[in-house]
Formats: C-alpha cells, structure tokens, sequence
C-alpha cells in the first residue's frame, strides 16, 4: 500500500482516519436534469466548515472559482483541498485526446490552488454521456448491449494510465473512481479495471455508494483490494430503489433525484463494516463523506443541511 494511504497492511493507525466533505452532497454535480440548481459556493463552504469537516473535495472545477478564490475560500475556513472528482472517456480513442487536453488545463488550475507540499488525489473516473449506460445503470447485467466491447478494455486501462501519469507530473496522486452509468460500474468490471492496472501509478477511490449502485459488495471490495486502497468516498446506496426503478425502466438521473444514495447508514452499502475493514487493514487517510443528489426549485437546501449533519453526527459514532 502506498504511503499516501496513511500505513500498510499491518498498521493500526485508525486515529488519522480525516473526514472531508464534497460539494455533491449539497446538489452539486457536474450534470444537473431539468430543474435542478447548485447553491452558492460560499454557502456550501460554510456548511461544510460548520460541520467540522477537515477538508472538501473540489466539485465540478470552476464551481469553487480559480485557483485564488478556493485558495481564499478554504485558507479562510480551515480546510484542506483533498481531491478533484475527473472524469474523462479513457474508453473512447477518438474523445480521449480532447478529454487530456482538458485534464491538463485543470490541473494547472488544482495545482495553483494548492499551498506549496500538498498532494490532493485526482480522482479519476470513466466519462458519462452513453446513452445506454445512463438508462440502465444499476441492472447493468441485465443488459449485454450496454457492455463495453471487449477491443475498447485495453484502450480504456491504457488511457487510464496515461492520464495518472499527467496526474503525477502534475502533483497529484492519481486514484480511480469506479461510477455507476460508466464503463466501470458492475462488480466484474471494476475488478477487470483493478487487476489490469499498473498499482505503482495509479490506487482506488473505493466509492462504497457507488459499488452498491452497480450490485457489487462494498465490504468484499474492500477486503479484496485494501492494497490499493488510497482514498475512499463514504456513501450509502439503496437497492430496493434500484429496483423501484428498474420496474418502471428509470435512468441513472431519476434514480438519483428519487434518492437511491441515502443517508449514512440508512441503505444497505455496509458503510460501517467498510470502515471496520479499513482499520482492521491500516488504511489512515481521507473518509470522505457524499451523499449524490439534486436540488430542485421546490427544495428546501435547510432540508439538505439537516441531512448532512446526521450523516456527520453518524461518522461521529464510529469515532471519526
């Protein structure tokens, strides 16, 4: 395990477990469906400080403003920048090029945020936009049309490790983010990602929401791959809306604004038990906390905030 993760296997440093939030749980996404709307950048901050998170996650880049204003935003609250959701299309040859180009461009601008000697994770997820994937995200096994073709695998894993490349360069330590609606949701497909990767460049983000979205086991997960583990992104997912939905044939989007990511410990993800597997491993690094969802005109953001001081007063109870 890479010293990023704060220990190796026979570690127990679970006193440096950090907790962080992320902007996603405030309505926050790089995608908004029809009607959705993000709140104020120094509101969401504020909120996040007022729960005594150590750090946030950048959210979609330029949400936070350039690189002085999340400099100023964070220094003024006491957080730390602890990583930056990327997606890009290492699957596809001809979207792939474009994709770097713009990776490239921010992180420039992570880097610039950053005081000198930090090291944020960019976390690097499959690009969305494929139609059949984001219909039929969560029952994906149902429906062999939506795999991805066994010749674009290699061009996948080999861009993959071409972006953690220019994420190291750059400062960064590079992580994977396996996502429900992308190339990389359902168990056999994260761990055909896992086993094929180079775990001296590139980690996981276990992501324990979305693992349960696309019907893998957050915990085996965790157990099987606590090696490659350097950060993590607590999330709970439920199943029985998932299957709500696969009956009346609902998208990735639906499914999200009906409330398929939970509150910590109200869905069936095994968020504590992950944890649990992580100790037990030495994993010592960031717990970051999110819970997907969108924020629509008749919402109520007071509703939202509430939401999230259970889920921190939640993490409070497993003494983190």
């Amino acid at each position: 395990m890479s010293a990023v993760a704060g220990g190796g296997p026979g570690s127990t440093a679970s006193t440096n477990l950090r907790a962080a939030s992320a902007p996603v749980c405030f309505g926050v996404n790089e995608v908004l469906p029809a009607g959705a709307w993000m709140p104020d950048r120094e509101a969401v901050l504020d909120a996040i400080a007022a729960l005594d998170y150590a750090g946030t996650e950048l959210g979609p880049p330029g949400y936070l403003g350039d690189a002085a204003a999340v400099r100023d935003g964070l220094a003024r609250r006491g957080l730390l920048l602890v990583g930056a959701f990327l997606p890009l299309h290492f699957s596809s040859a001809a979207q792939f090029p474009e994709d770097r180009a713009w990776l490239g461009r921010t992180l420039a601008l992570i880097a610039e945020a950053v005081p000198p000697g930090a090291r944020p994770f960019a976390v690097l997820s499959e690009g969305f936009g494929e139609p059949l994937r984001m219909q039929y995200a969560g029952r994906i096994e149902e429906h062999p049309e939506a795999a991805l073709p066994d010749a674009r695998v290699p061009v996948l894993v080999a861009n993959l490790q071409r972006a953690a490349e220019d994420c190291r360069a750059a400062g960064l330590e590079p992580v994977l983010h396996h996502h429900a609606a992308t190339y990389i949701e359902t168990d056999a497909e994260i761990r055909r990602v896992l086993d094929a990767i180079d775990p001296t460049l590139l980690g996981l983000c276990l992501d324990t929401g979305h693992a349960r979205f696309g019907g893998a086991d957050p915990v085996a997960l965790a157990r099987d791959y606590h090696e490659l583990i350097r950060h993590v992104h607590l999330k709970d997912c439920s199943r029985a809306v998932i299957e709500a939905g696969r009956r009346a044939d609902k998208g990735f989007a639906d499914l999200t604004a009906e409330g398929a990511f939970t509150e910590l410990g109200q869905g069936d993800a095994g968020v504590a038990e992950v944890v649990a597997v992580l100790r037990t491993h030495g994993y010592a690094g960031w717990l970051v906390v999110e819970q997907d969802r969108y924020l629509f005109a008749d919402g109520d953001l007071e509703a939202t905030l509430e939401a999230q001081r259970r889920n921190r007063a939640w993490l409070r109870e497993l003494g983190i």
